[in-house]
Parts: C-alpha cells; sequence; structure tokens
C-alpha cells in the first residue's frame, strides 16, 4: 500500500488531517495531467473542483477503490473529464487534447534520509531536564490531547509547560542548525 493509499484510507475513515496529506501527494500529478487541458479552461478552477469531490466521494463511498494508487488514477479521471466539460460548456472543445489515455508518473515518495534521523536523535539527547519532559510528552501525546491535559500529566503549569516547548524548540533549531541541518528541511 503507497503513501497515497494510506493517506486516502484515513480520509475514507473521516480524517481532515489525511486528506491534506493525500491533497499534498496528488495534488501536482493531477496538475500535470491537466495540462493538455491548460488552452481550453481554467485548470487551477479544475483541481479545487476535483479535490471537493474527491473529498465528498471519500466520505460516502470511498472505500471502495481498489488497487495501487486507485485514488490518484480516480482523481486523474475525474479531473479530466471535469476540464472536457468545462471545455464544453464554454464552447472551447476545439482547444481540447485527442481523447487519448495517457498515464501520468506518478512521482516517487522520498524514502527517509538515515542522516537526519541521526542529526534529530542527537539533538534530542542534548536535551536535559523539564524541556526534554515537555517535548517528549507532546510528542506521544499531541494528536489525542490537548496542551492542558499534557501539562496536567506531566506535573506542570500550562504555561510553564509552553514555555518548556518553546525553550526545547529553540534549543533542537539551534543544535540542528549546528549540524549544518537546514530548518526548511525540517519545516516542511
Amino acid at each position: 500500500m503507497t503513501g497515497i493509499d494510506q493517506a486516502f484510507a484515513g480520509v475514507c475513515a473521516g480524517d481532515e488531517d489525511a486528506f491534506a496529506g493525500w491533497m499534498g501527494r496528488v495534488e501536482r500529478p493531477i496538475r500535470l495531467s491537466l495540462r493538455p487541458f491548460a488552452r481550453a479552461v481554467d485548470v487551477e478552477g479544475v483541481v479545487q473542483e476535483t479535490l471537493l469531490r474527491m473529498w465528498l466521494y471519500a466520505r460516502d463511498r470511498g472505500a471502495a477503490l481498489e488497487g495501487e494508487n486507485a485514488s490518484l488514477r480516480f482523481a486523474i479521471g475525474m479531473a479530466r473529464n471535469l476540464a472536457r466539460n468545462e471545455a464544453r460548456r464554454s464552447r472551447r472543445e476545439v482547444c481540447l487534447p485527442p481523447d487519448e489515455r495517457t498515464e501520468v508518473p506518478v512521482p516517487p515518495e522520498p524514502g527517509p534520509d538515515p542522516g537526519l534521523a541521526k542529526a534529530i536523535s542527537d539533538c534530542l539527547q542534548q536535551l536535559v531536564g523539564r524541556r526534554l519532559e515537555a517535548l517528549r510528552a507532546r510528542l506521544e501525546m499531541a494528536p489525542f490531547a490537548s496542551d492542558r491535559e499534557i501539562s496536567q500529566s506531566v506535573g506542570m503549569t500550562l504555561n510553564t509547560f509552553l514555555q518548556n516547548i518553546v525553550r526545547a524548540r529553540r534549543q533542537m533549531a539551534d543544535c540542528l542548525q549546528s549540524k549544518n541541518v537546514p530548518l526548511s528541511e525540517i519545516l516542511s
């Protein structure tokens, strides 16, 4: 099961964050598949309409899609159909490409970077005391608990907990920069 399939399975289960991840992976291939329609339609509008319809489809019956990257292939087909319909509606059919089915290559997902993982691990080991305790608690509990609940679980006031998080993040950022890890790689 690919990352696209896993993200779409989360969408079908009602996870809004999974939809954001799924969109991030499929938006570019959908947009590339619409390149031949650029003279005939508003590609941005078609992409947005496709993503909206895929959200609705996932909520209703998305689990019915089967096969590798099925949601991406379905979304590309939907986008192309929307583009054709929009071109016909605006009487720009002359600009449409021939009705051929070309596969849009799915870019491979980047693998894990062992150097980055080691740098993060080394920097985490440099954290001590309450900063480490606060950051670890947030990393473990954040998807399931609020900051207030996490702070109570580690015996800190909310303000102290948040101060420790900010200081731990700043220390991690400084440490990673000293290891020549650009923050843009971490924040993206």
